[in-house]
């Protein structure tokens, strides 16, 4: 009996665990959006990132400036694939040029 408690609370924890380290990306987007439309600190400016993706796919999307909490958002929503400048643009919701 006492082995059977202390396997099931194992098991409890075990899950617990799992579930405590799935990605929320909601809770990003809920928690830095709001914080980022208050600073307008220099700092949240992603200029290097902005000004290289601008060149490099200039002829194809329309770029617009992304900032560190967009970043975040784009890259926890696909963490599985490349982030490049084509794919954040297509998932930052930039327009493609025709």
């Amino acid at each position: 009996m006492r082995c059977l408690c202390v396997f099931l609370l194992i098991l409890i924890l075990y899950f617990f665990s799992i579930k405590a380290q799935r990605l929320n990306c909601n809770r990003i987007r809920e928690n830095c959006q709001p914080c980022m439309r208050r600073l307008v600190d220099p700092i949240n400016d992603l200029e290097f990132i902005n000004r290289d993706c601008r060149e490099k796919v200039g002829e194809r999307w329309i770029w617009r400036d992304v900032r560190r909490c967009d970043m975040q958002i784009v890259a926890c929503e696909n963490h599985d694939s490349k982030l490049d400048c084509d794919t954040v643009a297509r998932l930052a919701g930039m327009r493609r040029r025709r």
